[in-house]
């Protein structure tokens, strides 16, 4: 995969983070606003959401993810939680959680979602 050579200082060998800023857009795939090199964000049904990528990011560590809003309070108690790292189809799925705690529900317009996913390259050790 493609990515621009800006050293993160990481505690795992030649670890790096893969970022994107989506917007959400009622019940559509989401604008992918900032960052998303290398991958396609689509959203499968209503709270689950899967990012593709083009090709082997490299060995998956880990991901978490960061919410904004027009309106901050809006978002208050909201959470996304990962699925596992699909290996063979380099696909990452996430699904959102809103504030009431009840089933998974879109970030909606004027709802962003920051996402970082953490590699490492492939066949580092260490």
């Amino acid at each position: 995969m493609s990515l621009n050579a800006f050293p993160l200082r990481t505690n795992i060998p030649e670890g790096f983070l893969w970022f994107a800023r989506i917007l959400g857009v009622n019940g559509a795939n989401p604008t992918t606003q900032i960052g998303g090199e290398g991958a396609t964000i689509t959203r499968v049904s209503e709270g689950l959401y899967r990012v593709d990528f083009a090709e082997n990011p490299g060995t998956f560590l880990g991901g978490y993810f960061g919410y904004g809003a027009a309106t901050p309070a809006d978002l208050r108690g909201y959470n996304a939680v990962r699925d596992t790292w699909d290996a063979t189809e380099f696909r990452f799925d996430f699904s959102v959680y809103p504030s009431d705690g009840g089933a998974i529900g879109d970030i909606i317009a004027n709802q962003y979602l920051d996402i970082f996913i953490y590699f490492r390259k492939s066949g580092v050790t260490g």
